[in-house]
């Protein structure tokens, strides 16, 4: 008989319970591992290059908006005509979708408010002068574009916060940050 009266299954605890612990120990490690090793492929590679672009971006935004809109020789300069790619590429290296669909609504947003940007006018250089109808109505058409800039620009700061939020919460979990 596998079980008697004499000797009660419980009676053999203490001999087993060191060997359950190391298992459900070995267990909670190697589901911790997999856990974080998610977290740090959500996060992405050089995280730090992500959240500079995106400071970068948001200092543009902000530009934008403080200004009242930008001409498309402002975009055009330094790396600025960059910017919306730069973004998607570095989306493109994220597993959150989450932050991936935020970066893309960030480049989209760029790419918005780089679309209507009117060029540069020799009537810009002489705001004083005596101008015609046609000068007239292409400011106006200017004022309008400058218009659906800023709106574009304050669309891209909400979601860059977004981002931003994002990314700092998959920090926290992973680094501790």
């Amino acid at each position: 008989m596998l079980l008697s009266a004499a000797d009660p299954w419980w009676a053999d605890w203490p001999k087993f319970l060191p060997g359950w612990l190391a298992f459900a120990w070995t267990l909670s490690v190697g589901a911790r591992k997999v856990w974080l090793r998610s977290h740090k492929v959500a996060l992405g590679a050089a995280d730090d290059v992500l959240r500079e672009a995106l400071i970068t971006t948001r200092k543009r935004f902000e530009d934008i908006t403080s200004n009242g809109g930008r001409t498309v020789d402002w975009f055009q300069e330094d790396e600025r005509g960059e910017t919306a790619r730069t973004i998607r590429d570095l989306a493109e290296r994220r597993k959150d979708r989450i932050l991936c669909r935020e970066l893309r609504a960030v480049a989209q947003a760029w790419d918005k408010a780089f679309a209507p940007a009117p060029p540069m006018r020799m009537s810009d250089w002489f705001p004083d002068a005596h101008h015609d109808p046609q000068v007239r109505q292409e400011q106006e058409s200017d004022q309008r574009r400058f218009g659906e800039q800023v709106t574009s620009a304050h669309t891209g700061l909400g979601h860059l916060k977004a981002a931003l939020d994002q990314l700092n919460k998959l920090e926290r979990r992973n680094i501790g940050r």
